[in-house]
C-alpha cells in the first residue's frame, strides 16, 4: 500500500500537480490532492506527510510525520498546533517570496516617497496640482530590520536606486553575500535607527521580534523617516506607532501585516495619517512565479526527506524559523 503524500494548496496547475504526483509514484508514495477542507480531513488520518497550510489538519494526522508550509512565516503552527507532536518534521517556503514582497517594498516606497496617496485623492477630488515635495530612494539611508531572503532580494531592486547605503540587521551580523554596505546585529539597533532614512522590516514572528520596535525605538528614528512593514505585524507596537503618526512623525509609513488580522473595522491606525495599509498581499500565492518556487523548494525537500538528507528549510521550533 502506497504511502500518502497530502496535498492542500490549491494554487496548483496541472502541470505542478503533474511535478509532485511523478516525485510521489517515483518514491513510492500516493499523491492525495484535495479540493476542500472536507476532503482534505478525510485523508489526513492516512497521511505521512501533509504539503498544506492548513493547521487544523494536524490533529486528525496521528501518522504525520512531516508538515510543509507553503508560506515562509510558521509562527501560527508553532503553538499550539505542534507543542505536543515534536516527533513530527516542520518545514516552511523560505526562499519563495523574497521576489514578490521586494517588488511589493519597492512600490509603497515610491508611493509613499512620491506622495502617490495624497495626489490620488487631489484628483478623485476634482483637483490639479503638482507642488508636493516628494523624496527620493537615491540618496537614502535604508536599513533593512531581517536580513534573510526577503530582506537580501529587497536591498538588490533598491541597489539599483542609487540609495546612499543599505544596511542590514540581523542576529549574527554576518553579511551573506556582501548584498548590504554593512551588517550589524541586533544589539546595535539602537545607535543605527538615528541615522536611517527608511527602516524596511521583514522579520519572522518570535519572541524576540515581538514589539522589537516599540515606542522608545520608534522615537529613536528620525521625525521625517519612513517605515515599511512586511514580516510580521507584532514586530511593531501598533499603539505607539498610531500615537506618534497622529503627533506628527514620520514622512509615511506602510504596513501589509498586523497583529490582528483581519485589520478590526474600528482599529485607530485606519485612520492614521501618512499610512498605507495593504490587507497582508506582500507575499501570498497570487504571483504565478511564487506558486511555482514553492513546488520546486517542497519538491527538493521531498527528496531530502526520501533519502534521509535533512529538510533544506527545517524549522527549528525553539528559533520559530
Amino acid at each position: 500500500m502506497s504511502k500518502i503524500l497530502l496535498v492542500d494548496v490549491r494554487e496548483l496547475t496541472q502541470d505542478q500537480r503533474a511535478a509532485i504526483d511523478a516525485a510521489a509514484r517515483q518514491r513510492g508514495y500516493r499523491a492525495a490532492f484535495v479540493s476542500s477542507e472536507a476532503e482534505a480531513e478525510a485523508i489526513a488520518p492516512e497521511a505521512e506527510i501533509l504539503f498544506s497550510l492548513n493547521a487544523a489538519l494536524l490533529p486528525r494526522a496521528p501518522k504525520l510525520k512531516w508538515l510543509c508550509v507553503p508560506f515562509a512565516g510558521v509562527d501560527a503552527y508553532l503553538k499550539p498546533a505542534l507543542e505536543d507532536r515534536r516527533d513530527i518534521l516542520l518545514s516552511s517556503s523560505s526562499g519563495a517570496y523574497g521576489v514578490t514582497i521586494a517588488e511589493h517594498i519597492v512600490m509603497v516606497t515610491l508611493m509613499l516617497m512620491r506622495r502617490q496617496m495624497e495626489y490620488t485623492e487631489v484628483v478623485r477630488r476634482g483637483g490639479w496640482r503638482r507642488d508636493l515635495p516628494i523624496r527620493a530612494i537615491h540618496g537614502s539611508r535604508i536599513a533593512v530590520l531581517g536580513a534573510g531572503d526577503i530582506g537580501r532580494e529587497a536591498a538588490v531592486r533598491l541597489r539599483a536606486f542609487a540609495p546612499a547605503s543599505i544596511v542590514g540587521v540581523n542576529r549574527s551580523g554576518r553579511n551573506p553575500g556582501d548584498i548590504f554596505d554593512a551588517v550589524v546585529p541586533v544589539d546595535a539597533l539602537d545607535d543605527l535607527l538615528p541615522r536611517v532614512d527608511l527602516l524596511i522590516m521583514a522579520l519572522p514572528g518570535t519572541p524576540e521580534t515581538r514589539h522589537i520596535l516599540d515606542a522608545r525605538r520608534l522615537e529613536l528614528l528620525p521625525e521625517d523617516a519612513f517605515i515599511v512593514n512586511v514580516g510580521r505585524g507584532s514586530a511593531i507596537d501598533e499603539a505607539a506607532l498610531a500615537s506618534q503618526l497622529r503627533a506628527g512623525r514620520f514622512a509615511g509609513v506602510a504596513l501589509d501585516v498586523f497583529e490582528h488580522e483581519p485589520l478590526p473595522p474600528d482599529d485607530p491606525l485606519r485612520a492614521c495619517p501618512r499610512l498605507l495599509i495593504t490587507p497582508h498581499v506582500a507575499g501570498n500565492m497570487t504571483l504565478s512565479y511564487t506558486v511555482a518556487r514553492i513546488v520546486e523548494l517542497f519538491l527538493e525537500d521531498f527528496a531530502n526527506y526520501c533519502d534521509g538528507r535533512p529538510l533544506a528549510r527545517r524549522v527549528e521550533p525553539g528559533k520559530g524559523y
